[in-house]
């Protein structure tokens, strides 16, 4: 088998998940041996029954998986472990890919041995329903890039260029080396579970990559939409989305490299006042703009909330108050 596509949902909203549905019927598979794999991650309803006109419609090789441990790694393991592909590529319950998405994937891997992990080079964020206007210079946070060449590289530092969940694909091997990982303890840090916004597993299986000596990157000519529910386009939704993404970084970053614990940035209480009063100047008394305050506020407040649990210092900081006041988790 060369390629497994593993799409793990759970409580898909119908509109966009039909679409997602109806863009894998019409991926170009062309010489290649490709399957389906849909794991049902606990969802109130389930997707098979919901949707089974859509989904008996894809024209793969179809698996059907119930997962009833709640957590994006557990959906995943279980869609890893029902495959047989040597690529495998996960999409989220609201990620379209092009039509060529398979074809341009399986040769970004052929082209590049020494690459472990690719993602979309272009991802391009669609708001459904009625977003509100500012939204539209927040696209950044629901990944959206765009790249002209391939870039990737080899290294315990993490760049802009290096895939995001979405659209994630990686060779069958870098899949196998974090999943003993994870059955073995060696990494636990908290990935997307019910409401939270945290994002370990794609973080770690980038890492996982480098270490087993591949590079990761993006590829051009691999591109999506991603497609952001109305109820994601609200200002409480992207603070909490914001905060979840920094704080559960360190963790990540200190599982998949322990020796860096203790080197992780320490921030003492007066270190937050700092950051928070740098963040009041550039965008309040600077740009006058309360929402880019308190996103600076969600990412900056993650970054040490999370950099302070990975080292073990300083976690009751009366400053993390500010956490559950901003409604931030």
């Amino acid at each position: 088998m060369d390629i497994s596509i593993i799409v793990c949902t759970y409580n898909p909203e119908s509109e966009i998940f039909k679409r997602v549905l109806a863009a894998i019927s019409k991926l170009e598979i062309h010489e290649l041996q490709c399957e389906l794999i849909l794991v049902d991650n606990a969802s109130r309803k389930s997707v098979f029954s919901e949707y089974a006109f859509e989904i008996d419609s894809v024209p793969l090789s179809l698996k059907k998986i119930n997962e009833s441990k709640s957590g994006l790694t557990n959906a995943r393991i279980a869609g890893f472990n029902a495959s047989e592909g040597e690529i495998l590529i996960f999409f989220d319950d609201d990620n379209e890919p092009d039509c060529d998405y398979l074809e341009k994937t399986h040769s970004a891997f052929m082209a590049f041995p020494n690459v472990g992990v690719f993602g979309p080079g272009n991802i391009f964020v669609e708001f459904l329903g009625n977003p509100p206007s500012w939204i539209n210079y927040n696209k950044i946070y629901f990944q959206e890039r765009h790249y002209e060449r391939a870039n990737y590289a080899c290294t315990d530092k993490w760049f802009d260029f290096f895939p995001p969940g979405t659209g994630q694909s990686m060779r069958r091997s870098v899949f196998d080396r974090y999943l003993n990982c994870v059955l073995d303890g060696t990494l636990s840090a908290s990935d997307r579970t019910g409401n939270s916004m945290s994002s370990a597993g794609d973080v770690q299986l980038v890492f996982e990559a480098i270490k087993s000596g591949f590079a990761v990157g993006i590829h051009p000519e691999m591109n999506l939409r991603h497609l952001i529910a109305e109820r994601k386009s609200s200002f409480s939704y992207l603070k909490r989305l914001i905060f979840g993404m920094s704080s559960s970084y360190p963790e990540a970053y200190a599982e998949s490299y322990p020796h860096t614990r203790k080197v992780l940035p320490y921030y003492t209480n007066w270190a937050i006042l700092n950051t928070l009063w740098s963040a009041f100047v550039i965008r309040i008394i600077k740009k006058r703009s309360f929402k880019a305050f308190i996103f600076l506020i969600s990412e900056q407040m993650g970054k040490i909330y999370g950099s302070n649990l990975a080292r073990g210092e300083n976690t009751k900081s009366f400053w993390f108050k500010l956490i559950p006041l901003l409604k931030l988790k």
